[in-house]
């Protein structure tokens, strides 16, 4: 039998969700422009790699703030000048993350023989590092991030001490 928590607990939960599917279609927008901008530059504006890709990363990052600013979060009270701020640090966090983590469990991939007794090339452990690291990291740093951090009304500097007084602990 349901308890009267039970019911209420629904409904935030049913939100919980509906939010995380609102992030996940946002994220894959931002993916696709990130990607299609980086290739037409590449091919057709900007013979640098480097450049083509970050131009694109950084357009994807701007649009995926955007929707989420106005279509999954809705902070209510939030300056836009912080909001930038927070989820510019989370970006730069992700990216870091998404690359080490990717190097990391490529090697550890390729050091596995079972894999080179299957026929994993060293092209396939990267794709499925690749996929695993940007699944952890786009769940549990960069949604939970922009939930609880970038799009509440929490002031950069109350966040920054309370992680320092953790961090001393």
């Amino acid at each position: 039998m349901e308890t009267q928590e039970n019911i209420k607990e629904k409904p935030k939960k049913a939100k919980g969700l509906l939010m995380f599917l609102k992030a996940s279609v946002s994220s894959q927008i931002a993916s696709w422009i990130d990607m299609g901008l980086s290739y037409i530059l590449f091919a057709y504006i900007i013979p640098d790699a480097f450049i083509a890709k970050a131009i694109g990363a950084a357009t994807g990052g701007v649009v995926n703030c955007s929707i989420n600013y106005k279509w999954t979060f809705q902070p209510k009270g939030c300056s836009k000048r912080y909001v930038a701020i927070k989820y510019a640090m989370v970006w730069v966090g992700s990216l870091l993350l998404n690359s080490f983590g990717t190097d990391i469990v490529t090697e550890f991939l390729k050091g596995l023989p079972i894999l080179a007794d299957w026929g994993v090339t060293d092209k396939g452990c990267f794709m499925a590092a690749q996929l695993a690291v940007s699944l952890v990291v786009s769940i549990f740093w960069n949604f939970m991030l922009q939930r609880y951090f970038v799009f509440r009304n929490v002031p950069i500097k109350n966040s920054i001490k309370k992680v320092s007084t953790k961090i001393k602990h």
